[in-house]
């Protein structure tokens, strides 16, 4: 995702996430018990308190990865394929996660992205735990590294940073397959972000930036735009163990990869399916949001 769809959709995960705690399930997609969703909305209050109180640092902390720290090639995608998607498969494998009696390999030089996610969750909490002791680390720190981290869940849901087949055939890389170009990449982000900033600055969540027009809504302005009352029940959350957090993340990619095959299907991947445009985007958008108050509410809430 580019700069400010990723500050859109943190602006929301912190807007929605009380009210959608009101959808809290397990993984498995079975409904959390009331008692679990009384908790957590309860301590989401302050949660969401706190973000808000800290948002001056999110236009900069939810791009930092990019900017900043700039490790896009190795924790900001975690790039697989399958078996019918290459006849030579197995020699580009790094590891295999199995998903729904599917193989999905990671490939060699694939990235690291929830590997990073479960990392910096742990640090978060670390982190939380140590100011109960020092003074080390207060609130705002704390709170930047919530920012930062939705830019990484976030990135989990882009298709394509799930998915070999839009990097140019290489000698590491499985050769015997079809590839799309890789410039639909870049395209389909910025299609995202075209819808996202009218819509943004409408509602005084994201500044358009200098020298830049106000923007009007793209056909997609639809699909991404959120209104607390009317949408919250769209959000899926998830009641999420710290300790479950890097499998639930691997999951979380293989979707992804999922959802790129309906856009870029396997018999020929030259040209995405937009006629399934919309809906996947929608798809797409709720789940980032209702995956960054899952992770986020993983890391603060007593389990």
């Amino acid at each position: 995702m580019k700069h400010q769809t990723h500050i859109y959709i943190a602006r929301k995960a912190i807007e929605l996430l009380y009210d959608s705690l009101n959808n809290l399930k397990y993984p498995s997609g079975q409904a959390a018990a009331s008692s679990k969703k009384t908790a957590w909305r309860r301590e989401a209050k302050d949660l969401q308190r706190i973000l808000y109180s800290h948002i001056g640092s999110i236009t900069e902390a939810s791009w930092a990865p990019d900017d900043i720290l700039c490790d896009k090639s190795t924790f900001h995608v975690f790039k697989l394929y399958t078996e019918d998607e290459f006849t030579d498969f197995a020699d580009f494998s790094k590891e295999i996660h199995v998903y729904h009696s599917k193989n999905y390999h990671r490939a060699s030089g694939g990235g690291g992205l929830p590997y990073k996610v479960d990392h910096l969750a742990r640090m978060i909490n670390d982190m939380l735990k140590l100011r109960q002791f020092n003074d080390s680390f207060n609130m705002e720190h704390i709170m930047y590294q919530f920012f930062l981290l939705s830019h990484y869940v976030v990135d989990a849901h882009v298709p394509m940073h799930c998915d070999i087949r839009d990097d140019n055939p290489g000698s590491k890389k499985p050769s015997e397959g079809l590839y799309y170009p890789d410039k639909w990449h870049g395209k389909l982000e910025q299609t995202w972000e075209d819808a996202v900033l009218p819509v943004g600055i409408e509602e005084n969540l994201i500044i358009a930036e200098k020298g830049k027009e106000m923007g009007v809504d793209s056909e997609y302005s639809d699909s991404v735009a959120y209104n607390l009352k009317k949408h919250a029940k769209e959000i899926d959350t998830f009641y999420l163990e710290p300790r479950k957090l890097l499998d639930y993340m691997i999951d979380l990619c293989i979707k992804s990869k999922k959802r790129n095959q309906r856009l870029f299907p396997i018999a020929d991947p030259s040209e995405p399916v937009m006629a399934k445009f919309d809906d996947i985007t929608r798809e797409i958008f709720n789940a980032a949001i209702g995956n960054v108050i899952s992770i986020w509410m993983c890391i603060w809430a007593k389990n």
